[in-house]
């Protein structure tokens, strides 16, 4: 099972922990809008003089309030999260989840990715076939975490889960997940959750977890409060009267945190099932709340940048059987480019496969080490980059086995894999490798030197799910064009993968050629 998966699996405890689902509501045109909260109690002055004026009657507390929707952060707060997509569509449906992980293998992750293969699997499912990922399905893919848009072309019947972070400060993340399903001739329907990350405790919790266990109904209650201060429900009114605890916990699934109190989103009775949101102050809510419902709002309190735990890019879980997957490979390297090259993957936390030659790992060893270290997969490239269909048998072993030498020395193991220099290959060759033999099945043909867009153009239209991209990171034009690769990529709704990860992280046995991976 491909890693992605099992870790994910492994994590049922945690979903059936956390993932407390709101019931089904009414779809609305209410959409989601920032919101600051209500300012704080002035203060007074402290320039002014004591005998100026009697001292100043103290603020009333704020009051519960009719909002626009819970705060929702856009992509210049939430660059350290990896976006995520998965989406399919035939002839009758669509299915597609949009959703963002902190970086690494977290608890977070696994129990969200979980979650959402889950819904998706269960939703192809109950119409009898099987789960295939698809790109160019959903508008932005996932260039960005949780901001794009819905399915390019609207279909009767769809599943689509957005996703929208409501708070992205210090260890703390929030991320809000809306479940839509459509039928025809069915009313649409709509699950709202949020789930909670603290980095610092390793705490994962749902919305309703600020909250402290029998305190549910005062909760509501300050709910109704706002709904009636907003005129959304009559006076002496409470559309949760009656409600047994697990549907009053249910209710607050939805629950954002803001720097001065919570937004909880429910079903309003007086607009027949439309969504209401209602923003109760912190100050309101202090005994009511939870331990880690204390530290979330201090945490969005605080504010400042998110802060997950550090993880190479190697440590981002993919799953290529649930997402369509495209390898960016580069040969003939280490060069003097590979260390910028390995800066902007880092950055864009890209994993690539890197191909290299023998000789050059000699020369630059610290190079070869850092792509281990940074968990990009290295692969046998020969060590003077000859034609091995033109070679002696003892001298096509040579050629891997000193490169082989040379890898290990420099980063502590062996290849795991090769690739032939020029694609060349045959019977006799991948019989004397005792490695599985990698080609491609996209040729960017920057050897050639063609210019930047046209590296990019042909990366980027000419992958489909499985492609493996042959790039040279010898050559300048493929570096500066790299960003350009990742995004656009991404933008179709492609995860990058290393070639191994395409197989779950067991390639085939040696001297299989492989010039994609499954699909």
């Amino acid at each position: 099972m491909p890693r992605g998966r099992e870790a994910a699996h492994s994590r049922a405890s945690v979903v059936a922990a956390i993932a407390v689902l709101a019931p089904a509501i009414a779809l609305t045109g209410c959409s989601p809008a920032g919101i600051a909260g209500p300012s704080p109690a002035s203060e007074p002055d402290a320039s002014s003089s004591a005998s100026a004026a009697p001292e100043p009657t103290p603020a009333p507390l704020p009051v519960p309030q009719v909002v626009p929707g819970p705060p929702r952060l856009g992509p210049d707060r939430t660059g350290a999260l990896v976006p995520r997509l998965a989406a399919m569509r035939t002839d009758t449906f669509a299915a597609s989840a949009r959703w963002a992980t902190p970086p690494g293998v977290t608890e977070f992750g696994e129990a969200l990715t979980a979650r959402l293969e889950e819904a998706l699997l269960a939703y192809v499912g109950e119409r009898g076939v099987g789960w295939q990922p698809g790109v160019d399905l959903v508008a932005g893919g996932a260039a960005e975490a949780c901001w794009g848009g819905s399915l390019t072309t609207p279909i009767a019947a769809s599943l689509t889960v957005d996703c929208s972070i409501v708070v992205a400060s210090g260890p703390l993340l929030g991320e809000r997940l809306s479940l839509a399903r459509r039928e025809a001739g069915v009313a649409p329907s709509v699950v709202r959750e949020v789930w909670y990350a603290d980095a610092a405790t390793g705490a994962v919790f749902g919305g309703a977890g600020l909250y402290a266990a029998g305190q549910e109904s005062r909760v509501l209650a300050l709910v109704a409060e706002g709904l009636r201060a907003g005129g959304r429900i009559e006076p002496g009114d409470d559309p949760f009267a009656g409600l047994g605890a697990d549907a009053q916990r249910a209710l607050l699934a939805d629950s954002a945190v803001t720097p001065a109190g919570v937004v909880i989103t429910t079903a309003s009775a007086a607009d027949a099932g439309r969504v209401a949101s209602v923003h109760v102050p912190g100050r309101l809510l202090g005994p009511m709340l939870s331990e880690q419902g204390r530290t979330a709002l201090a945490g969005a309190a605080a504010g400042g940048d998110y802060a997950p735990a550090d993880a190479v890019v190697g440590d981002d879980p993919v799953d290529c059987s649930f997402v369509p997957c495209v390898s960016i490979t580069f040969d003939d390297g280490p060069s003097s480019l590979t260390p910028g090259l390995l800066d902007l993957l880092d950055r864009e936390r890209a994993p690539a496969t890197f191909f290299v030659q023998g000789s050059a790992v000699q020369t630059s060893p610290d190079v070869a080490a850092r792509i281990v270290a940074s968990g990009h997969q290295i692969g046998n490239h020969t060590w003077r980059h000859p034609n091995l269909t033109k070679l002696e048998d003892d001298e096509v072993k040579k050629e891997i086995s000193r490169t082989q030498q040379a890898i290990a020395n420099a980063t502590g193991a062996g290849a795991t894999s090769m690739r032939p220099p020029y694609g060349a290959s045959n019977a006799k060759v991948r019989d004397l490798v005792d490695l599985p033999v990698i080609v491609w099945d996209v040729d960017t043909r920057d050897w050639e030197d063609p210019g930047v867009d046209a590296v990019v153009d042909r990366a980027v239209t000419q992958s489909s799910r499985g492609s493996i991209v042959l790039m040279h990171d010898t050559h300048q034009e493929t570096v500066d064009a790299v960003p350009a690769i990742i995004r656009g990529l991404r933008e179709r709704g492609f995860a990058l993968s290393t070639v191994a990860g395409q197989f779950g992280g067991a390639l085939p046995g040696p001297g299989t050629l492989v010039s994609r991976g499954p699909r």
